[in-house]
């Protein structure tokens, strides 16, 4: 099959949380069995840098000119994935097509993904606002040789040009929402115009509507989809990562953590990630003696001031990594707060090995790779009961399940792991079975092809 996703942010943009990275690995695992699959994505790396950087220091690389690059793309290097531009090498300036200002062509490990600008990047990561000129005139060109399209994401200005263009040529259609159905989490009065204009023509049209659990199925039913449209498809999970796990010890040791429990949040900081809720908890921990250090890494998602000045106030000593700057190991380890940034590859993996309990207090969350990325290296997990997966966790007995909201139950909750660490391994072991069985990335691929293929028949 030829395949179209059209996504707003794509590799290497982690910035942007799970998507990119969840869309990534099921491209990259369609043309492992033998589908052609490209990708119309934006340029967009993170709030000041735009995706093209990357590629440009690969070129220079090349040719032996090597530049300093920001700790994302540094970051990016640890994928092994092979980035091959399709421009032609030399390409000076008065030779340029009248597309090169529009957007640029690469290939990465067998995806071939068109990157259009976006005419403002600071409106694209602070107000998810993608404006890509070019972006209708390219699509109808690449529909005329595509079989069917996969919209990531939902209230998008790519996705209305998609739907108009898919109805125009007939061209069938799923989308995968990703949690964003409900207008929460800011811009409520724009969600609600879009949806009036435009989202329920593009969710009444595409012949599939992608659900990754039963929460995500209850929004589309509220949404008035009948339910033998919808599909539930958990997001996979590349199992391969995790073959090869780092020494554990190594990030305790980089940063000098001594030996005191480490407490992980990992995601997006954001409000309704709830990491105000945790920071209280594990204020709470700290006055009851327990000797511990909390460990929240993730880009900034407008909410880290907000967290800083909570952390103040609870008497906690905090510490910065992502500033750039200098930082002495005996200031990391008087520290009870650490941000680390964002984190990727091997230093994402070594975190992960290294903490002794993840959390994830979200007001509100689809899914969360995060959570059994943790238990693929070995860590528990404790997740609060409005997290999408949490009824399969409760189920499995994998995790730990706490209230919403719920500072005391947190932590309590947090307290039982620490202090009851074989319990805690029992549930990971448990996890881990769960996973490869039901969440491999092999397997929910094939789910997603047997969708396709019908929405063809």
């Amino acid at each position: 099959m030829k395949i179209l996703h059209i996504i707003p942010y794509f590799y290497p943009a982690w910035t942007y949380g799970g998507t990119p990275r969840v869309v990534f690995d099921l491209c990259r695992e369609l043309v492992n069995q033998g589908h052609d699959v490209t990708v119309y994505t934006t340029d967009s790396l993170d709030k000041k840098d735009r995706i093209k950087k990357a590629f440009s220091y690969q070129e220079s690389a090349i040719s032996g000119q090597r530049s300093a690059i920001s700790d994302q793309l540094s970051a990016v290097s640890h994928q092994n994935s092979a980035l091959h531009t399709c421009a032609p090498k030399r390409a000076p300036m008065r030779r340029r097509t009248p597309h090169s200002a529009l957007y640029f062509d690469a290939e990465v490990e067998g995806i071939k993904v068109r990157y259009f600008r976006n005419v403002s990047n600071y409106l694209a990561f602070t107000q998810k606002l993608f404006l890509t000129p070019g972006f209708s005139s390219s699509l109808r060109d690449v529909l005329k040789n595509t079989d069917i399209v996969h919209l990531q994401e939902y209230r998008t200005l790519q996705n209305v040009s998609a739907w108009k263009t898919c109805r125009e040529g007939k061209i069938p259609y799923v989308l995968s929402a990703h949690g964003a159905i409900l207008s929460i989490a800011g811009r409520e009065r724009r969600k609600e115009l879009f949806d009036r204009v435009f989202g329920h023509n593009i969710l009444r049209d595409a012949k599939k509507l992608i659900a990754v659990s039963e929460l995500e199925k209850r929004q589309y039913q509220e949404f008035g989809i009948e339910e033998e449209k919808i599909e539930i498809v958990p997001n996979g999970i590349n199992l391969s990562q995790f073959d090869s796990l780092p020494e554990k010890g190594s990030f305790r040791k980089k940063y000098n953590l001594d030996d005191r429990s480490v407490i992980l949040f990992l995601g997006r900081i954001h409000r309704i990630k709830g990491i105000d809720i945790l920071i209280d908890a594990f204020a709470e921990l700290r006055r009851e003696g327990i000797e511990c250090k909390l460990i929240i890494a993730g880009p900034d998602d407008g909410f880290k001031r907000e967290c800083g000045m909570r952390i103040a106030d609870c008497g906690l000593k905090q510490i910065d990594l992502s500033t750039g700057e200098e930082m002495g190991k005996k200031e990391v380890s008087r520290a009870d707060v650490i941000f680390t940034g964002l984190v990727s590859g091997e230093e994402k993996l070594s975190l992960l090995v290294d903490a002794d309990v993840t959390v994830l207090p979200s007001r509100f969350e689809i899914f969360s790779l995060v959570l059994f990325e943790s238990l693929m290296c070995g860590t528990p997990i404790v997740v609060s009961e409005t997290c999408g997966v949490a009824s399969m966790i409760h189920e499995a007995g994998v995790g730990y399940i706490i209230k919403a909201e719920d500072r005391k139950d947190l932590k309590e909750r947090i307290q039982e792991v620490l202090d009851n660490s074989e319990k805690a391994k029992f549930s990971v072991e448990r996890g881990r079975m769960l996973i490869k069985e039901r969440l491999n990335l092999n397997t929910v691929t094939q789910r997603m092809i047997y969708i396709y293929k019908s929405c063809l028949s």
